[in-house]
């Protein structure tokens, strides 16, 4: 049994998450809860959890505090958090603490036993991992020779390089590496890797054609075989028929034409590998392949790292809220090539997408239209899928994909109702940066044309009606006594003199004389 500690604030929650689910049947064990961060915290260094599930959100020490606490001391640690809807801005710092999952209160339960299946699956694989990696301890002097050589590079001196390289007693006349991240499926995968490591000692230790070595929980190739060394497409065939139905994902640096630099190579391939999140199964990464990902190079202006998120998630929401599907294939089109004219890495894409996702699932989940509690169904859906994504082509086939289910489920667009869509849009959202040429882009249209289309349908151009449905709620809103730079901002107006002269021009008057004759009606009423 796996041990399971929980850490929440609210007895209910705590006392609930006991009886949700079968622990037992899952293969886990409530070891004991915990009423907040610091008694959390104390249990975690008792008890040793092999999963931990913590609130978000708890006075003091809160669930991200515990998360990074324990992140220092213990970086394998397995966690699920817990939040409340709103909570957003700190869920992105739980993703980039790495956490297994992300769970919406009120807890569903089967949400969290597929939560808890797919963190007993990680146990497993880490477990069978550990033993192999116990049983491979015993390597080879040519491997020893080999991880000397390259992990130990800038503590050797001339003298131990040159003994290290005469003891290998390898005369190639270049040299690469070549570094394979290989996994299979939860059950099989420690027999598959060890079947893997034994077909590539066969391809090539015992063929001449390369030294395997251990880097990490990577499996190292010193490649010797001039043909594989040169040759990337060659390497690339050669593994993926040693490997059979294993998937694997393998990188390789720079050729060299002497031992006493393959160090350089290894780095290369590690750099290489940690990218491996871009590319799929099977794949060789040289730098090449690197390049060729990032075809332009967009860096964004200093202090303006997070202006793309907050814009395409706008669209992202039009898009959905129009019930759209080429246009949200299109807002996603353009959130991958911001993601990768930037260079953004593993962590930051999954950041980007989820931040993207929740502004338009939240603004949706909150329009009050008739779309939005399907769609606040969906929100930890996808931060789910967006952070356990096994590379960046699932990732974007997963979010795709959800798109085109929550489109299927709000009914489609029409041609036939796309003017009443935006007039209803527009009631709905009148206080947002509202534009025709954004409106035209999500449903397909040239915006002039658009534009016409609309002024035949209502009689008024498109920024003349958005000013006359600010109006009539900034009435209704003065009305109440609001302040008028309060009410020129609730309803879209950033500039409270430019509210003033659209107020006047519609209304007649000024904003603060209608809201004292207002008043005054009112008191005469009373009275």
């Amino acid at each position: 049994m796996y041990k399971v500690l929980i850490v929440d604030d609210e007895p209910m929650i705590r006392e609930g998450l006991r009886t949700i689910v079968d622990w037992e049947a899952e293969g886990f064990e409530i070891v004991d809860t915990a009423s907040n961060g610091k008694e959390g915290l104390e249990k975690f260094g008792q008890l040793e959890p092999d999963l931990t599930i913590v609130d978000i959100r708890m006075p003091g020490m809160t669930g991200l505090d515990l998360i990074e606490r324990v992140r220092k001391e213990n970086s394998s640690a397995h966690f699920l958090i817990l939040s409340g809807y709103a909570e957003f801005d700190y869920a992105k710092r739980a993703i980039v603490s790495g956490v297994n999952g992300y769970l919406l209160k009120p807890v569903d339960e089967d949400e969290l036993v597929e939560e808890l299946r797919r963190v007993r699956e990680l146990l497993q694989r880490e477990q069978e991992a550990r033993s192999v990696r116990t049983e491979q301890e015993a390597a080879l002097p040519r491997a020893q020779l080999v991880e000397e050589l390259l992990f130990e590079d800038e503590l050797l001196d001339e003298t131990q390089r040159a003994k290290l390289i005469e003891a290998l007693g390898l005369s190639a006349s270049a040299y690469r590496i070549a570094l394979l991240d290989a996994h299979g499926s939860a059950e099989t995968e420690s027999r598959q890797h060890a079947a893997f490591r034994q077909r590539l000692k066969e391809a090539f230790e015992e063929r001449d054609e390369g030294i395997l070595f251990s880097a990490g929980s990577h499996i190292g190739l010193l490649i010797v075989r001039q043909s594989l060394v040169e040759r990337t497409d060659a390497l690339r065939a050669h593994l993926s028929e040693i490997a059979g139905d294993l998937e694997f994902h393998a990188a390789c640096g720079p050729v060299v034409e002497d031992l006493t630099t393959i160090a350089l190579s290894l780095r290369e391939a590690e750099r290489l590998l940690h990218a491996r999140f871009f590319f799929e199964n099977g794949s060789l990464i040289d730098a090449a392949a690197y390049e060729a990902l990032f075809p332009t190079v967009q860096m964004p202006a200093e202090g303006d790292e997070g202006e793309e998120g907050p814009q395409l998630g706008d669209k992202l929401y039009y898009a959905l809220d129009i019930r759209s599907r080429d246009a949200v294939e299109k807002v996603l089109g353009e959130l991958d090539h911001a993601a990768m004219s930037r260079r953004m890495d593993e962590g930051a894409i999954r950041g980007e997408y989820s931040r993207t996702l929740s502004l338009a699932i939240g603004k949706l989940s909150s329009s009050g239209s008739s779309a939005a509690d399907l769609a606040q169904s969906y929100h930890s859906v996808l931060l789910s899928e967006v952070n356990q994504a096994h590379s960046y082509g699932a990732l974007k086939r997963r979010v795709s994909e959800r798109m085109g289910e929550l489109i299927d489920r709000f009914g489609g667009a029409n041609k036939d109702t796309v003017l009443k869509q935006m007039i209803d849009f527009i009631r709905r959202n009148y206080s947002e940066n509202l534009k025709l040429e954004v409106l035209a882009e999500m449903f397909g249209y040239n915006s002039g044309y658009l534009g016409k289309l609309f002024k035949n349908y209502t009689g008024e151009y498109f920024n003349a009606f958005v000013d006359k449905v600010r109006v009539e709620k900034a009435k209704e809103l003065l009305t109440q006594g609001l302040k008028v730079h309060q009410v020129a901002a609730k309803v879209g107006y950033s500039n409270a003199d430019y509210f003033h002269s659209k107020f006047r021009k519609y209304v007649g008057t000024s904003p603060s004389a209608y809201r004292s004759e207002a008043h005054s009606e009112q008191q005469g009423s009373e009275s």
